[in-house]
């Protein structure tokens, strides 16, 4: 048996609840224990860490994740290993990149299986998303999508992703208004593959068809579909009422209003919200960058915009800048228990991606995806599968 470690708190959230003067007990990158200090037994020669007032909590996950400094996990295995070091700094254990090419899915999959030989010097890959190719066009003002960007929802072009991925695809995002929609989304369904609605123009109708085909989940809620009217209540109103829908949620406070935040979280509860970044440009300075495909960037803020678009529009935002911990903090600012906001980025997404089996929260048997952090959750220590791969 490898060294055992016992992690001491004042605090630790399992995100269901907080155990005061709480211990953790770790060895073979698996929890041995969980529990009070007083009740729960230290082994003897274990190594004892007292973070005293510090929080210990689950690893958070982030399921939709696209790169970072602009490097991006859909161009190379580099970047996706890159990206696995990067997110640990704001606390992520876990991750899906979120990619839309063969290539992508190959990547994912080769660093998984590079992780396994090698050891966690970051976040683990469990699988990977992909936000594309099978899209509606986002029509965003003065810069209508290529068509070349994008593919028509086709079983047999899926397969090849599949195939490439080696079975890894946990979710992928559809426009559900396209010709051949229904029936891939059938057919990723019988694979297991947890099938999203994401940028898409279409409306409440149409978004209730598509979950008697198999649409269980909503892309980054409110950013690129239909919005709520009451009397046009849109993809989002259609999210936002049916309890079958999980979503997640950029909880940045930029790509979503607070209040709107708010309203999410009333409807939909702390188990069908994922904190999500839907990373692309963390840590670059303030400054004009330019994509892969040529579009002119312009980071400012914590956002990222397309340079030239108008910034009121929503929709000209190009992905968020801040790591995952900012979007906990927010929301335990909105007034929501800290165990609660931690629930979202741990065991709520674990469980939407049929991962809580063995990650997401702080239980005997379940991997060491361990974060530990500051009352302003600004994050002091990331541990992945029982090793330390970030310290403050």
């Amino acid at each position: 048996m490898s060294k055992i470690r016992a992690l001491k708190s004042k605090q630790v959230i399992d995100g269901y609840r907080t155990i005061h003067d709480g211990v953790v007990v770790i060895a073979d990158g698996k929890i041995q224990a969980v529990g009070a200090q007083k009740t729960t037994p230290i082994p003897e020669g274990a190594e004892v860490v007292d973070y005293g007032d510090n929080v210990i909590s689950p690893g958070f996950i982030d399921i939709h994740i696209h790169g970072y400094k602009g490097l991006r996990a859909n161009s190379s295995l580099e970047n996706t290993m890159g990206l696995a070091e990067f997110i640990t700094q704001g606390g992520t254990t876990s991750f899906l990149p979120t990619v839309d090419s063969v290539p992508g899915v190959r990547y994912a999959y080769e660093g998984a299986e590079l992780q396994k030989k090698e050891g966690y010097k970051g976040a683990a890959i469990r699988g990977s998303h992909m936000e594309g190719p099978f899209l509606s066009p986002k029509n965003l003002p003065g810069r209508p999508e290529a068509d070349s960007s994008l593919l028509p929802p086709s079983i047999e072009l899926f397969d090849e992703f599949w195939e490439a991925s080696h079975g890894q695809i946990k979710m992928v995002d559809i426009g559900i208004d396209r010709p051949g929609a229904f029936e891939l989304t059938r057919h990723m369904r019988d694979l297991g593959i947890v099938v999203s609605i994401a940028h898409s123009k279409s409306g409440y109708d149409l978004m209730m068809e598509a979950m008697e085909h198999g649409v269980t989940h909503a892309t980054h809620l409110y950013n690129v579909m239909t919005g709520l009217h009451h009397r046009r209540p849109g993809i989002t109103g259609a999210c936002l009422t049916n309890d079958m829908i999980d979503c997640e949620l950029i909880c940045d406070t930029l790509h979503v209003h607070p209040a709107a935040m708010e309203i999410a979280i009333r409807c939909k509860g702390y188990d069908r919200i994922a904190i999500i970044t839907d990373l692309t440009m963390a840590g670059l300075p303030d400054g004009e960058y330019v994509r892969p495909d040529g579009v002119v960037l312009e980071v400012k803020g914590g956002v990222s915009r397309m340079k030239g678009a108008d910034p009121n529009q929503d929709n000209t935002m190009s992905g968020s800048c801040f790591l995952q911990n900012v979007g906990v903090r927010k929301v335990h600012e909105l007034g929501h228990p800290l165990h609660a906001a931690v629930r979202m980025a741990t065991i709520s997404p674990a469980r939407m991606m049929g991962l809580d089996k063995v990650t997401g929260s702080l239980e005997v048997g379940k991997d060491a995806d361990i974060v530990v952090f500051d009352p302003d959750v600004n994050i002091l220590e990331t541990i992945v599968k029982g090793t330390t791969v970030y310290q403050k």
